[in-house]
């Protein structure tokens, strides 16, 4: 149902601990329903827009090459990171007609710290309900969608093993990875 918008989601290391204040949960819970109401309100050209305007895709594309990202040279990141976000933007888009009309009601939030939450909500498109956890962090004062947990899978890990499926193949580097995203 919200596969492409599932896709687009990412783990990033966990942020310093900190006790988590009232402030924080309700910036979290906000940033969700703000994305999950600009998503549902946007015309279908404009969906992977709003979506990708609430995560954080460099954070993503960097926390999916693993331990392959760090013998990489900066061009050759930042060629990764672009070549991941296209590769997101067209997934959402090729998906965008299942994000109209989706009601989003957040139930719950978990804080892990003072900048890393996890957001719980039920999402209703017609008579069809899906609990969807997004967890999201706070970086220099603005927080971002950096992955999600559908039917028990954080898809950031989930596409983190397969961009270590790819390149742990002999002799892959990183044009194979971007080939593969392409």
């Amino acid at each position: 149902m919200l596969r492409a918008l599932i896709i687009s989601s990412a783990l990033l290391a966990s942020a310093p601990l900190a006790f988590a204040s009232k402030d924080n949960v309700e910036s979290a819970e906000a940033l969700v329903s703000t994305a999950a109401t600009d998503i549902s309100q946007s015309e279908r050209e404009q969906v992977a827009d709003a979506v990708l305007s609430h995560v954080d895709t460099k954070a993503i594309a960097n926390f999916t090459l693993g331990r392959y990202g760090t013998g990489l040279k900066s061009t050759e990141k930042a060629r990764y990171v672009r070549t991941f976000e296209d590769f997101l933007r067209r997934q959402i888009q090729a998906n965008a007609d299942q994000f109209s009309g989706v009601e989003v009601e957040v139930v719950d939030t978990a804080a892990r710290n003072a900048r890393d939450a996890i957001v719980t909500t039920q999402v209703r498109n017609g008579g069809d309900t899906l609990k969807v956890r997004w967890r999201v962090i706070e970086r220099s004062g603005k927080w971002s969608v950096v992955d999600l947990e559908v039917a028990g899978i954080w898809l950031a890990i989930e596409q983190r093993a397969q961009v270590a499926a790819i390149l742990s193949r002999p002799g892959a580097n990183i044009d194979d990875l971007i080939a593969q995203f392409g």
